[in-house]
């Protein structure tokens, strides 16, 4: 059984956001519990200048601020910082706090090519798109990815496609899908290649992948179906159904709630635009 901790500190009136995750906290308690479940994906500028400010006007922990942005301003690692967090209150017991080093020591002994990209697969899975793209493509400004064999190449690929698609960029996505097949090999990525080129209906570069890499009829079909289904799957997501929900609209002459409709809908779409775009 888990323990039940009070937490006795004091509770903010505005909330820190982490960005990367969505995240509001209120307590001292809530970041250290944030910081736990969510160690994998810790990075220094998590806690900067603006999160100290937040520890010394809505908690009023001064002395713990002044820590903060001493190891802000001195450029200490992400252990250092988690260390004295999790160490203001009696949340985590030392075992507890010794596994979260270990884990971060873990984490440090990787090339630093797979810790950028550990930092960019965090961004994708939390929807930062343009966040993800951008730690990807240090990696391959740099030497560091040489130490990759072919695999992790198109590992990173097959994710930066992944990002393109979610921000409709289907011609993008298609081309790094299909550098991702020519260094991992891996039948996903082809199919996700094809899939993005019947997204942004390119037929004829299409025919050629499926010319130049000798695609097999029965592969084909098998991958027809696959692509059916998933496009069943996604008539059925919210944004979908607000389309469907205008095409009516629009079919039964209502054309002022359409209008009114889309202007929602557009903001709607737009706020969750910038919050994968943003961190």
């Amino acid at each position: 059984m888990g323990k039940l901790i009070q937490c006795g500190s004091c509770i903010a009136k505005e909330p820190y956001h982490f960005r990367l995750t969505k995240t509001n906290v209120y307590s001292i308690e809530e970041v250290c519990y944030y910081i736990r479940h969510n160690i994998y994906m810790m990075q220094e500028e998590v806690f900067d200048r603006e999160f100290a400010l937040w520890l010394r006007n809505e908690l009023h922990m001064d002395k713990t601020a002044d820590k903060m942005e001493k190891l802000i301003n001195d450029h200490h690692n992400i252990k250092d910082i988690v260390v004295t967090i999790c160490c203001i209150c009696d949340y985590y017991d030392d075992d507890e706090i010794n596994e979260l080093i270990r884990i971060i020591d873990e984490l440090d002994k990787l090339p630093k090519y797979a810790r950028r990209k550990y930092k960019g697969d965090n961004y994708l899975n939390c929807q930062s798109y343009e966040k993800a793209i951008e730690e990807y493509e240090k990696i391959f400004e740099s030497d560091e990815i040489l130490q990759a064999d072919s695999g992790v190449y198109g590992d990173i690929f097959h994710n930066m496609a992944v990002a393109y698609v979610n921000m409709g960029e289907f011609h993008k996505a298609s081309d790094y899908f299909l550098q991702a097949y020519e260094k991992n090999n891996r039948e996903k990525s082809l199919f996700q290649c094809l899939s993005a080129l019947r997204m942004c209906k390119d037929v004829e570069r299409f025919k050629k992948v499926v010319k130049d890499l000798d695609i097999s009829q029965e592969k084909q079909n098998e991958w027809e179906k696959k692509y059916t289904r998933a496009m069943e799957i996604c008539s059925t997501n919210r944004a979908s159904k607000q389309i469907e929900k205008l095409r009516i609209l629009l079919k039964n002459g209502q054309v002022e709630e359409y209008y009114d409709k889309v202007h929602g809908y557009i903001i709607e779409w737009k706020n969750e635009y910038r919050r994968q775009i943003s961190v």
